[in-house]
């Protein structure tokens, strides 16, 4: 049964016609920011607040935030500020020579780490929105004197205490907090290394406190992915398994997958994923299970008129697949029927991906463990330098899908795997 349309309303059509980059969605939201204030100008608040994005057209730059930048409507708008838009960049604090300081910190990291110009824009604002908060708490923005008076070490490190507080309040999670954190205190790193600073005042600080990673990626563990493809009644399901838990791929990914990326080879069957906004970029993702699911709702897609070519088609009009809520919906029914849930909660996506990068976490330590043998026999202790020596980039590669594929073997049924074995699944000759 089709979901209806009103399923679609976190990815609406329009979402995917604005632009992801985070420079253009910067000037959007300075004219967001502008109709906000002209509309609410007693407004105690920096940003407008959820609700008023709703109403006013913009619940879809939360969406864009989210999916694409990893970050809530509270950090999108201190960064804005922060960075004074796109205008001409502009300092939070009136201090010279900390600012002199902080322009050759960026600089020289541009130059010594290879930071991209939009690297260099998040470091910069965060460092700025750091350096702001300890002015206005410390009463002071002569940072670079006070960080060489050491009479001052004790109530400057308090001072920078009650900003990393409040960042924690007020941001969505510890992690972005942290972010701004760990930006401001490698400036003074910096500052300490090269002898520009008596002591550093943020020395030790992060221990301070007790971070609470905020995380969607906790694994399913082995027996549940069984039981969820033990539960699996039609392809569609089987193949939810499949794409989440095996191929590792987002939420979104599976039900856009066309016919036209699948190549089906004895050989190497693969996924070629092409678009150059996908989060981890292009490349090919290796079809080592699930190809009788595949090629079935294949077959039984062909028979159906019109069909668009997609593994997860829609039927709503406008859209041309399955959106990620609907997705996430039918795994969630999935793990219902297999009693699968994580931390007391139904199961999604997101924990059947975790569970994929487990393994393969695992036979990256398989094929190290194996080299370390050989190292052993070879008098040599350093197994990750004979792993390196003896297999070139692509053998390193398919050895970990030899390891991948045994595991993932020892968790589904038969039913679940290919009879293909490539020759080099019981050989490790290229060791040798």
């Amino acid at each position: 049964m089709t979901n209806s349309s009103e399923d679609n309303s976190d990815d609406p059509e329009g979402y995917r016609n604005w632009s992801h980059d985070l420079a253009a969605l910067q000037e959007i939201g300075e004219e967001l920011l502008e109709e906000w204030r002209t509309e609410i100008p007693q407004s105690p608040r920096d940003y407008p607040a959820v609700r008023w994005l709703t109403d006013n057209g913009y619940s879809h730059l939360r969406w864009v935030l989210r999916e694409k930048h990893n970050m809530g409507t509270p950090e999108f708008f201190i960064l804005l500020t922060s960075a004074g838009g796109s205008e001409e960049y502009e300092w939070s604090i009136d201090d010279v020579a900390t600012i002199e300081r902080a322009k050759a910190y960026l600089d020289d990291r541009v130059e010594c780490r290879g930071w991209r110009p939009s690297t260099k824009r998040t470091q910069r604002a965060r460092l700025n929105e750091v350096l702001r908060r300890f002015s206005n708490e410390y009463g002071d923005d002569r940072i670079l004197a006070i960080a060489n008076d050491p009479e001052l070490k004790t109530e400057v490190y308090d001072s920078f205490k009650e900003v990393v507080k409040s960042l924690r309040r007020e941001l969505t999670s510890h992690d972005s907090a942290y972010h701004y954190v760990r930006a401001a205190h490698r400036f003074f790193e910096w500052l300490g290394r090269s002898g520009r600073i008596a002591y550093d005042p943020m020395e030790d600080l992060e221990d301070d406190f007790r971070w609470d990673w905020h995380s969607d990626s906790t694994p399913l563990a082995p027996e549940q992915v069984r039981r969820l493809w033990i539960a699996a009644e039609t392809d569609e399901e089987r193949m939810l398994v499949i794409g989440y838990c095996i191929w590792g791929v987002r939420t979104k990914e599976l039900p856009a997958v066309h016919v036209d990326q699948i190549n089906l080879d004895v050989d190497d069957s693969y996924i070629e994923f092409e678009e150059p906004e996908r989060k981890n970029g292009q490349g090919q993702v290796a079809l080592m299970f699930g190809l009788d699911a595949l090629a079935s709702l294949i077959e039984k897609h062909t028979q159906r008129p019109n069909w668009n070519g997609h593994l997860f088609p829609s039927d709503v009009e406008g859209r041309s697949f399955l959106s990620p809520k609907q997705m996430r919906q039918r795994f969630k029914d999935l793990c219902r029927k297999a009693d699968v849930t994580v931390g007391g909660d139904v199961g999604t996506p997101k924990h059947g991906r975790a569970f994929y990068y487990n393994i393969l976490a695992e036979a990256e330590t398989d094929l190290l463990d194996t080299a370390g043998e050989i190292a052993e026999e070879q008098g040599s202790s350093d197994a990750a330098a004979v792993r390196d020596f003896y297999l070139t980039a692509e053998q390193r590669r398919q050895y970990r899908r030899v390891f991948f594929r045994k595991r993932i073997r020892q968790i589904l049924p038969d039913d679940a795997c290919t009879d293909y074995q490539p020759d080099f699944d019981s050989s490790l000759d290229d060791f040798e």
